[in-house]
């Protein structure tokens, strides 16, 4: 009985290091990751929280701000969280695949409907305006794109319909790829793009509010290279709208777009679907 007992002691003991050796190698990852992880960035859900940051920002600075699902984002439920809110990337990533790819992405951008994430943006971009040129750098293409005959114009109206309007610069001679203070990618980075108009920019630091770190990322290394302070702001004001996607809605949205060039909002999307039952 005594060695049944020490026997039994003994497997317990083994396991007891198993299991020590274990919570060692979990605690190791965990840290890694959380450091890997941990962002440099400063994060923000609303625009006051974003005004609030901003509150002691040297002078000599230059704010842009990113436009998709930053300021503005789509009317549709279908947009609110992966993967429904990719669909529009998905025909981007897959645009060989469309013969009439440029009339199925233009007819979305005109027939969608848009909001502003948060109500306050209007306030707080003017009341920035008032101490720093403010523009936005928009990863988007440029000129005439598939319906849309002026992508710089389109995007200027729509976001004037919503009352934000950004600096101007009398320097930057308006033409595609900017106009009325906003500056499109097109086929470049965001770093790719400010270097072009650094000269005519002249700031000390640049601020970067947008909802993708890769572009904060990528701007932050711009920045470091040129010897300009950079603050990022990781903007995730799309995590305060709770309402959530029908996957079967999104689905028929997106086949639909695909196959007929045009874009149903959720209530017309469900009431297409009712007909075929």
């Amino acid at each position: 009985m005594f060695k049944s007992t020490l026997g039994s002691l003994r497997d317990h003991y083994k396991l007891m290091q198993k299991l020590i050796r274990l919570l060692g190698i979990f605690i190791m990852l965990s840290s890694t990751n959380a450091i890997a992880a941990k962002p440099s960035f400063i994060l923000a859900k609303t625009a006051n929280e974003v005004l609030n940051h901003l509150d002691k920002l040297p002078q000599s600075s230059i704010i842009f701000f990113d436009i998709d699902d930053t300021i503005i984002t789509p009317a549709s439920k279908t947009f609110r969280v992966k993967p429904y809110n990719q669909l529009i990337d998905d025909i981007k990533k897959n645009k060989e695949q469309y013969t009439n790819y440029h009339e199925i992405v233009s007819n979305w951008r005109l027939q969608r409907k848009i909001m502003l994430l948060d109500e306050n943006w209007p306030i707080v971009i003017n009341q920035l305006k008032t101490r720093f040129p403010i523009y936005a750098l928009t990863k988007m293409d440029s000129g005439k794109f598939g319906n849309i005959e002026s992508i710089e114009q389109w995007r200027y109206n729509e976001l004037k319909s919503l009352k934000i309007e950004f600096s101007e610069n009398k320097h930057i001679v308006s033409n595609i790829g900017f106009l009325h203070g906003i500056f499109y990618t097109s086929t470049l980075s965001k770093s790719q793009t400010l270097a072009q108009y650094l000269p005519l920019l002249d700031a000390t630091t640049i601020v970067l509010v947008d909802d993708r770190l890769e572009h904060l990322e990528d701007v932050e290394k711009f920045c470091d290279s040129h010897n300009i302070k950079f603050i990022g702001i990781l903007f995730k004001g799309l995590e305060t709208l709770t309402d959530k996607p029908d996957p079967a809605i999104a689905e028929f949205q997106k086949q639909h777009l695909i196959k007929n060039a045009q874009w149903l909002e959720d209530d017309e999307a469900q009431a297409k679907m009712d007909e075929k039952k």
